[in-house]
């Protein structure tokens, strides 16, 4: 679904991501790790069509996303690590600018926007105003406007650091969903213990981790192929990913 091929961002002559190759397939996840300043955030603004590369090639679904930027742009969901503008507007008006934004029939807004707030159990907060939701609520209105327009390609910056532990486990199930309905879901997260609780589960869904460094993947795998490998070791260490992680990231 997500195929990405060559990617190279520079910011003068400074390159910041370079030659980046990898897919990602309807139904699987790519956890996107590295230390700050690795480039996951300008990756997820690249894959979502904000910030062009220098080179390289992004396609969703078949299609060159920056040479198709009005066909592809529907299909993408970003829910960035902070929510800023519209502090006087309620929740409930949010939901229904944002539902003729994306272009949704008029009399369909009102039943889109119900339906939204009950899936992220936020339909106590329709008349609040944002600028008084706690961040938490902030980042489920953020998901209650993407569900609005259903996208294919789910672009999420650190999508547990503001919940408490209750919201943290709805979520890791809500990601899980989204694989289920067939979505390509990217998370860039800099908490190595959110990999253990969107990876350690019982499903059959695929996780990928992508750990930069330099610019480069020095991991690409998927996790159970990363953690078959260190259990079939004679003693496998408990804190064996973030081991994992401090080697391949060591400047």
């Amino acid at each position: 679904m997500l195929d990405v091929q060559n990617l190279c961002k520079s910011f003068g002559k400074k390159p910041f991501l370079t030659e980046l190759t990898f897919q990602v397939a309807a139904g699987e996840c790519l956890i996107l790790l590295g230390r700050n300043g690795a480039g996951k955030t300008l990756l997820l603004n690249i894959l979502a069509t904000l910030v062009e590369p220098t080179s390289g090639t992004v396609s969703i679904a078949g299609v060159d996303a920056f040479a198709n930027l009005k066909q592809v742009r529907p299909s993408i969901g970003y829910i960035p690590i902070t929510f800023d503008g519209y502090p006087e507007l309620s929740v409930g008006d949010y939901l229904v600018f944002f539902a003729a934004a994306y272009k949704l029939e008029k009399r369909e807004r009102a039943s889109a926007m119900e339906a939204v707030l009950e899936l992220m159990d936020i339909p106590h907060l329709r008349d609040v105003k944002i600028g008084d939701l706690s961040t938490g609520e902030k980042q489920r209105l953020l998901f209650a406007k993407t569900f609005l327009h259903e996208p294919q390609l789910w672009l999420l910056d650190e999508p547990l650091t503001a919940l408490d532990p209750s919201g943290q486990v709805e979520m890791v199930e809500l990601l899980g969903e989204l694989q289920e309905m067939g979505k390509t879901v990217i998370i860039a997260t800099n908490r190595l213990d959110d990999v253990s609780k969107v990876c350690n589960t019982d499903s059959q869904r695929e996780n990928f981790i992508g750990i930069l460094n330099s610019g480069r993947f020095a991991v690409f795998n998927k996790f159970s192929e990363l953690q078959r490998e260190v259990t079939e070791t004679d003693s496998p260490s408990p804190n064996w990913f973030n081991e994992l992680f401090l080697e391949v990231t060591k400047t």
